[in-house]
């Protein structure tokens, strides 16, 4: 339409009017089409302009990643809900044995009601079975922080840097290959997210890098008997002290944790 409007003004010039008859319908058209573009630039409006608040950023800058929400593991029981029984044992003189109370697994079998605590936190595979190193044996060994890593490295695309106000936290882990022949070992963060409980409270995400030694995307061949360092990394607030730490992997069967660090 507009192309044919200003045909017709180099035409006939400036001199003549030009006046373009429009049907009723026409008319309506134009009108929603105009209306449906203002909405496009109504904030809030379902079809107007939307803010990304839910854009996940860790895996670009680690330094802009959000903090997870923890769920308790046991939520709490509405207030409308019975207080369930205490189990009591009836001594038969009328009285009952408040202390004969026993607490049960999750198959209703008895346990013991005092459980140590490296017991109940024993994980039920080994770590190179979570992490998928296919036969390599993982050691921790120990932990270091600093504002980048590695220190001496001159390849920008293979170092990591610590965000304004925060450091680098790397443990560091034996890799070794007990057999006597070459094991390849692949691992794939795709499979499995890990995550570090720092001094029993703070829970933290793992950096991925594009390091050549990440545990969480490993890819080499180890000879026979050698041994290898490989990291993992994460970020904490700089001068933050480390006090304990436990390394925890996610995978679709649940959760496992690592003790590296008491207090």
């Amino acid at each position: 339409m507009l192309v044919g409007i200003m045909a017709a003004l180099a035409l006939t010039g400036c001199s003549s009017p030009v006046t373009i008859e429009l049907s009723e319908e026409e008319s309506n058209l134009i009108a929603e089409y105009a209306a449906g573009k203002l909405v496009e630039y109504v904030r809030g409006h379902p079809g107007g302009l939307m803010i990304l608040e839910d854009v996940d950023r860790a895996d670009v800058n680690p330094g802009m990643q959000k903090e997870e929400l923890e769920e308790p593991d046991n939520p709490p029981m509405p207030d409308s809900l019975p207080a369930p029984d205490m189990p009591q044992d009836d001594t038969g003189d009328g009285s009952f044995d408040e202390g004969a109370g026993s607490i049960q697994d999750a198959d209703g079998s008895d346990a013991p009601a005092d459980v140590p605590e490296d017991i109940a936190t024993v994980p039920s595979v080994a770590l190179e079975d979570a992490l998928g190193t296919d036969g390599a044996m993982l050691t921790y060994t120990y932990y270091e922080t600093a504002s980048h890593y590695p220190e001496n490295d001159t390849e920008i695309a293979f170092s990591m840097k610590a965000a304004a106000g925060k450091e680098l936290l790397i443990l560091h882990f034996d890799m070794s290959n007990p057999t006597d022949g070459d094991i390849e070992v692949v691992t794939d963060s795709d499979n499995f997210k890990v995550r570090l409980m720092l001094n029993g409270s703070t829970r933290l995400r793992g950096d991925v890098t594009f390091l050549e030694n990440d545990l969480m995307n490993y890819h080499g061949i180890l000879a026979a008997g050698e041994t290898v360092d490989s990291v993992l990394v994460f970020e904490i607030p700089e001068g933050e002290e480390v006090s304990s730490m436990d390394l925890l992997i996610v995978t679709d069967d649940g959760e496992e944790q690592y003790s590296l660090m008491k207090v």
